[in-house]
């Protein structure tokens, strides 16, 4: 009940009508009303009283209520079948299952970094070659020891099994495609191939912006052998490195490729005197024809220097320059230092010769008959590889055995682990 004062005209019947039965009057007197005329009584003020506020709500519904009702069981009729004919309740087929399957979560893979790359790296790599977990990890004590044609080498050891390997990191930038394909042709090089003499990949990683590729070690180049002596190599020495190159270079030349960047720096030896080559970042197929000047300026080829098309037999003519840096500690041309100047003295210059050693008649023979200055004549690995073991066999040629030259590579680097 409201207890809000209502005002209403006290003279009307329906101010009556509408006052609370429950509520009083207080003075059932008529009340006078105040005219201007000074003769009439005032009226006395009296309480309105309590009254209670209709609910106009309540009565419209009772007002329609018939109407309303009567119109629903119309609408339910209209839906009832007709001739009272009850359909049957829908059963799916099959037992329903105990809960019902939600739609898969949408989860947003983050894009691999370098996907493109990577993608064509598992192709030209086997997948056990591969490596999935971060190489930062797995590897300790990184120490750079070198560089190559893609990127700078480093020593670490494995952590799990303490093992010690060699890692060339590549930087890896998606809008490089040339150098990509630089990488990926050395990858797939060394992927296929199995040789004593030649350097084999264990496996690689792609993490971040780097290429982690994971080789064998070897304790070190020719060319640090060299830096840190004050002679250059014996004949003998020499020799047996040359030979084991192109071992190297048969087996590598039989599988299409030439390597184009033989030099002291790409030849490793270990504690046990074995010789590798390595570093096939410039290596190419033969069975296409080839004319970038591509490789290390004082050991190039006249034909390469001229980019005229050349074939496998210019990794013989660098091989040569190499036996003789080997022997001088120097490459014929040390003393220039632009590449114009580099490449007129291989076209037109004196043929290359020893500076610093005294070599036998045998090796003075053999080093000019690689220097062979036409291509075309140049003998291949085969027929030179094949000549040094019939001077050594007649005695012209001096050639060291295997631990001779691991008696010098352990002496020179005493803490050298393989």
């Amino acid at each position: 009940m409201s207890t809000s004062p209502t005002l209403f005209n006290t003279s009307s019947s329906e101010a009556t009508r509408l006052a609370s039965p429950q509520s009083k009057i207080m003075d059932n007197k008529p009340r006078k009303i105040r005219n201007h005329d000074n003769n009439c009584k005032k009226a006395p003020w009296r309480v309105p009283g309590n009254f209670e506020i209709p609910d106009i709500i309540k009565e419209a519904w009772d007002r329609n209520k018939e109407k309303i009702h009567t119109t629903l069981h119309q609408k339910k009729k209209s839906i009832e079948p007709v001739n009272n004919v009850q359909t049957k309740r829908w059963i799916p087929v099959g037992k329903s299952p105990d809960i019902i399957p939600l739609p898969p979560l949408t989860i947003k893979v983050k894009r691999k970094l370098h996907a493109e790359f990577d993608a064509k790296l598992r192709k030209v790599l086997p997948g056990s070659k591969i490596m999935e977990l971060n190489p930062k990890e797995q590897f300790e004590g990184l120490r750079q020891v070198g560089s190559g044609a893609n990127g700078a080498v480093v020593r670490a050891t494995r952590k799990h099994s303490n093992t010690q390997v060699a890692i060339k990191r590549c930087y890896i930038e998606d809008q490089d495609t040339p150098h990509h394909a630089y990488i990926l042709r050395e990858l797939r090089i060394m992927g296929c191939l199995s040789h004593p003499n030649l350097i084999q990949i264990r496996e690689a990683a792609l993490w971040d912006d780097h290429l982690w590729m994971c080789m064998e070690l070897m304790s070190c180049s020719v060319f640090n052998l060299l830096y840190n002596t004050t002679v250059g190599l014996s004949e003998g020495n020499a020799i047996r490195i040359a030979r084991e190159c192109l071992e190297g270079l048969v087996y590598l030349h039989s599988k299409n490729y030439m390597h184009r960047d033989i030099k002291c720096e790409n030849i490793l030896l270990s504690r046990n005197g074995q010789v590798k080559l390595a570093d096939f970042g410039l290596a190419t197929p033969i069975n296409k024809i080839n004319t970038n000047r591509l490789g290390t300026a004082k050991w190039m080829a006249p034909e390469v220097v001229s980019e005229s098309p050349y074939k496998e037999n210019v990794d013989i003519w660098s091989l040569a320059i190499t036996i003789i840096e080997m022997m001088d500690r120097v490459p014929p041309l040390y003393y220039l230092e632009n590449s114009q100047d580099i490449y007129a003295d291989i076209l037109y210059g004196d043929p290359p010769k020893f500076h610093f050693s005294i070599p036998s008649r045998g090796m003075t023979d053999l080093i000019s008959w690689m220097l062979t200055h036409n291509g075309l004549t140049r003998p291949g690995a085969k027929a030179v590889l094949k000549r040094i073991y019939g001077d050594i066999k007649k005695g012209t040629l001096d050639c060291t055995k295997q631990k001779e030259l691991s008696y010098l590579v352990r002496e020179v680097f005493p803490d050298a682990s393989n």
